[in-house]
């Protein structure tokens, strides 16, 4: 490990790498010298994450896969080790941003938000805890969201499985740090994705919104902390500006449907979470 690249040895898993968050988190890390396991579903652009990452030099692997499809996460941290060795660090960013009131979501849209959102990430935790206690070290990076500290009209499932990956992330932290394994959520603001709302139609200036390079700054900074540094489990990251808050701006958004009943409709803090 050498200053310049404190990863150096070490490899990164990273899902849902094929775009936004997950493709700068990867970058960021092969900078950084882990060499870097690339799981997504879209191949093409999987590819283009692979060379990006490649141009670091540093080993890595492309490997397109429906995470949510059976058996598929143990399947792709199999290959991902034989290929490129113990995985030391686990990022899960793969998720289905799905939402609306409850009265109207569909079951099979509830299960596949819970599906995709926290089985898969307790999956491939699941299959990577063993190892890394073993050798007494190793990192789990949940990309959450902030809106997982929020009670949202409208915001089911999706804030309902991001609040659940805090808990999920806060378990496996505490039964874990003891033997050298840590585990951290990162709870994006708005970010500046192709998933994310256009701020121009909310009257919000693009620069007022995070970049998904800031998201991956946060992960390297938490995975090169010294091993007697606790932090986290939960790590909000938010725009300065005001007018790029999660809250003010998707009550504006919801305001925009033309079948939402705003009469009585409310935005609150959720009682006993983090500010």
């Amino acid at each position: 490990m050498t200053a310049e690249r404190p990863l150096k040895g070490k490899v990164a898993f990273v899902a849902g790498a094929s775009s936004g968050i997950g493709a700068s988190i990867a970058r960021t890390l092969a900078s950084a010298g882990a060499s870097v396991a690339l799981v997504a579903r879209r191949k093409e652009h999987l590819a283009s994450v692979e060379r990006d990452v490649a141009a670091y030099e540093v080993p890595v692997l492309a490997l397109p896969a429906d995470l949510a499809a059976k058996d598929a996460p143990q399947d792709a941290v199999n290959a991902a080790e034989q290929a490129l060795g113990p995985v030391d660090i686990l990022v899960n960013n793969a998720a289905l941003a799905r939402t609306g009131p409850i009265h109207d979501t569909h079951p099979r849209h509830w299960r596949q938000a819970f599906h995709l959102n926290l089985d898969v990430p307790f999956l491939l935790i699941r299959a990577v805890l063993p190892g890394m206690r073993e050798r007494g070290h190793g990192w789990i990076v949940n990309i959450s969201s902030e809106g997982s500290l929020l009670q949202a009209d409208w915001s089911a499932p999706y804030s309902i499985t991001k609040r659940a990956l805090n808990a999920l992330t806060a378990q496996v932290d505490i039964e874990n740090r003891h033997v050298g394994v840590r585990a951290v959520a990162v709870l994006p603001g708005w970010v500046r994705t192709d998933l994310a709302q256009d701020p121009e139609t909310l009257g919000v200036g693009v620069e007022d919104l995070l970049d998904p390079s800031d998201i991956a700054d946060v992960v390297l900074w938490a995975v090169t902390r010294p091993a007697a540094v606790g932090i986290g489990p939960l790590i909000p990251v938010r725009p300065v500006s005001r007018n790029a808050q999660t809250l003010a701006n998707w009550e504006h958004y919801l305001r925009t449907l033309r079948h939402y009943d705003t009469v009585g409709g409310h935005m609150t803090d959720v009682p006993g979470l983090p500010e």
